[in-house]
């Protein structure tokens, strides 16, 4: 056990001095690969935060469904229980008269009460109808509540059914989605391309190392030396990268995170999100993500250089 434990410290040390040896080259291969890490690391956050801004903004239209007069309270619920079974629906809400009556009161939108009261004329009707008012967390689901809202089956409770006609709300819905996919797309392409230049580099980085260890390794290998010890100072070196960059790219993040944070926790769209990412364990969950995909791509490229310049397959 204690000759496993210096072995294991022997190549440590090994490894740490090697990445101290070729600081300008360590220095270059961590940088990019904090780079790659950190636009892996802001894709996600991007994604998860426009996610739910999406949701949110989709929560301000709503399908409303207008009941006949004298629907019982067992069918109303009915159509209640069968809508709140859809997939993207967030909640319902019953809007009797008086609740009807009071909106209408304080609407302060001219327009709007100039059309209810022509369309309360139209059908010769003296107080507003009672409502199921539907929010969605999708809003590419409305067409589904509608169809489900007039199927036969409810004839005899639902009059009539709308989607809110929030032009603003629509557009900006429509343009998060949009943003949403492209920063998933063009992260995913620049995380690629980064991870890649990272690969190079550590892959240089070893090469030139083992070169210049090449006298040391051949005289390792003349006194019995096993293949992983050989290895393994290389390997240490690749995970420092890995580590180091992972680490770094987290901070970076967070530090984007808690700066503009606060100024938009409280708006609704955002005030998820960042609870999300403030919590210690997601903290901790990106902390450890990154540095263990920094290490993985770290062993990539030093596993690729040993391969084809260490030449221990075949000794």
């Amino acid at each position: 056990m204690k000759r496993k434990l210096n072995a294991f410290w022997r190549v440590t040390k090994a490894g740490g001095n090697n990445f101290l040896r070729n600081a300008w080259l360590s220095i270059a291969a961590t940088a990019v690969m904090t780079v790659a890490l950190t636009i892996m690391l802001g894709a996600v956050v991007l994604h998860v935060s426009t996610g739910n801004a999406v949701k949110e903004l989709s929560k301000k239209i709503k399908v409303t469904i207008y009941l006949k007069d004298g629907a019982t309270e067992e069918r109303r619920d009915m159509v209640k229980a069968r809508l709140q079974s859809q997939e993207g629906v967030d909640n319902i809400t019953f809007v009797d008269r008086r609740e009807a009556e009071r909106r209408f009161k304080t609407n302060q939108n001219q327009q709007d009460k100039a059309f209810i009261e022509q369309a309360l004329a139209l059908t010769g009707a003296t107080t507003l109808p009672e409502s199921l008012e539907v929010s969605l967390t999708d809003l590419s689901k409305s067409n589904s509540i509608v169809a489900i809202a007039k199927e036969q089956g409810y004839k005899d409770v639902v009059d009539d059914v709308s989607v809110g006609k929030n032009d603003v709300a629509k557009e900006t819905i429509e343009r998060a989605t949009s943003a949403q996919r492209y920063i998933t797309r063009g992260s995913i392409f620049a995380a690629i391309l980064f991870a890649a230049v990272s690969v190079l580099i550590i892959f240089n980085t070893i090469r030139m190392a083992i070169f210049t260890r090449s006298e040391e390794i051949r005289i390792m290998k003349l006194i019995g030396a096993t293949p992983n010890y050989i290895r393994g100072p290389f390997l240490v070196e690749s995970c420092m990268y890995g580590f180091i960059a992972g680490v770094l790219a987290n901070v970076a993040v967070y530090t984007a995170i808690l700066s503009i944070g606060p100024k938009i926790q409280n708006q609704a769209e955002f005030s998820a999100s960042y609870a999300l990412f403030t919590s210690t364990s997601v903290m901790l969950i990106s902390l450890a993500g990154a540095i263990l995909v920094g290490i993985m791509v770290g062993i990539f490229s030093s596993m690729l250089a040993m391969n084809k310049h260490l030449k221990l397959k075949h000794w």
